[in-house]
């Protein structure tokens, strides 16, 4: 039976600190759905999805007694922008990021849509400080889906110097967004 189903998200946090796995139940069962419907909406990809949502819980039951989670929502659904981020940034799926970004939100609440805008503002400010070629390469490889072989060929650079640069771009748009993700 459902005891916790009128519970804060808030008090369930608490009850699973101290290894209550039906408080977990119910945090699993009143958030995968949605958050499923979140990452599978921009990757279009149902393994990917679900893996990604089954790797938030079990991290969640794991760092369970270390978590400080102030509000759940937020943290769920910051969670899964960022596998979802990682996933198109290490080429395991190609979307066009900016034109799917507001559907990572669907059915979350009003502060995690808020959270989003500050996100994306946020990638957009981190991309116009990398320094020109670097800002050039990323967009290629990023916005436009550009091989690195593809992007040296085009802007007459050797590949190495491509991956060396997108690898400058991750650490620097990481570093200027991890108070974020």
């Amino acid at each position: 039976m459902d005891t916790f189903g009128f519970f804060a998200d808030n008090e369930l946090l608490r009850l699973i600190k101290e290894d209550d796995r039906i408080a977990f139940e119910n945090i699993y069962n009143k958030y995968w759905s949605k958050l499923y419907l979140s990452a599978y909406n921009i990757l279009r990809d149902r393994q990917i999805a679900e893996d990604i949502i089954q790797d938030i819980f079990v991290q969640l039951w794991l760092k369970r007694s270390s978590n400080n989670i102030q509000n759940l929502s937020s943290y769920l659904y910051t969670s899964v922008r960022f596998q979802v981020f990682k996933k198109i940034r290490d080429g395991k799926v190609k979307v066009d990021l900016m034109e799917h970004a507001d559907q990572l939100v669907i059915n979350s609440d009003i502060e995690s849509n808020i959270h989003l805008k500050e996100v994306n503002r946020r990638l957009e400010e981190s991309i116009e400080l990398l320094p020109e070629k670097c800002k050039e390469i990323y967009i290629l490889s990023r916005k436009q889906f550009l091989s690195a072989k593809d992007i040296a060929l085009r802007l007459k650079l050797s590949s190495k110097t491509v991956e060396n640069q997108l690898t400058i771009a991750f650490r620097r748009i990481r570093s200027n967004m991890a108070d974020l993700l």
